[in-house]
């Protein structure tokens, strides 16, 4: 589709099925023959990444699939940009917060406990992973009630396996736009592609948007286009649907 300039897909339960899933290594090879297209063509649209991960996994995915735009690491929290190899806080981030604070308050609590963990390698965003994947629900109260009124400082929100714990007015919305000002792309020509509660301010602000079959409900009632197909599969179809080959 013409008007469609950008791809942005999230990682987890899209681009992969999440921690410790294999890579869909012919799905990467895919992405990065679109992405070789569209330099050589400015109608062909090229992809890039909006994740809650770390920027190094960022990068490493983004080379992965040959990107050259830049990519949104830890829910919108900074940009990846190649050309140059810089690593950008939002600048809305680096004020006013408290993350620093809240990281040590759970690290004596809920971490200290042993009833969860961090994922390793963020540096403006925290998520939080129960030892017990049946606990995860329990998360946001144990992290409420270590936090007191330092919870006023953060945003949680759920993804699929983990708590994101953000600073205030933080989301993956806010990378986007990010993004939009970095490259000159405009928000109504991304495609967005998104499975969990975290996506859903970033894909109401794209112009289009999707997602696959293992979307949790709330994303697919917000999306254009759901997938019968879950993951990297789904991400294949919905290129299709798109009219992206």
């Amino acid at each position: 589709m013409q008007s469609i300039r950008l791809i942005v897909l999230d990682i987890d339960g899209v681009l992969t099925g999440g921690e410790t899933h294999a890579l869909d290594l012919s799905l990467l090879q895919h992405l990065a023959k679109l992405n070789r297209a569209s330099r050589a063509n400015v109608h062909q649209p090229a992809v890039t990444i909006c994740s809650g991960r770390p920027a190094p996994y960022v990068e490493a995915l983004l080379q992965g699939m040959d990107g050259h735009v830049p990519a949104v690491f830890e829910n919108g929290a900074g940009l990846y940009v190649p050309n140059g190899y810089q690593f950008l806080p939002h600048p809305d981030i680096l004020e006013n917060s408290h993350i620093l604070a809240v990281r040590q308050r759970l690290g004596e609590t809920v971490v200290r406990d042993g009833l969860a963990y961090f994922q390793p390698g963020k540096d403006y965003t925290l998520s939080l992973f129960a030892y017990q994947p049946a606990d995860t629900q329990q998360l946001k109260g144990w992290v409420e009630t270590a936090l007191g009124s330092l919870t006023m400082t953060v945003d949680l929100v759920y993804s699929v396996s983990c708590l994101n714990i953000l600073p205030k007015g933080s989301n993956k919305a806010k990378g986007v736009e990010f993004l939009a000002a970095s490259t000159g792309v405009r928000l109504e020509e991304m495609l967005g592609v998104g499975d969990s509660e975290v996506d859903l301010e970033f894909l109401r602000r794209v112009g289009y948007r999707a997602a696959p079959e293992n979307a949790v409900k709330a994303v697919k009632e917000v999306v254009d286009y759901v997938s019968p197909f879950q993951t990297s599969e789904g991400v294949r179809d919905i290129l299709t649907y798109f009219g992206i080959v």
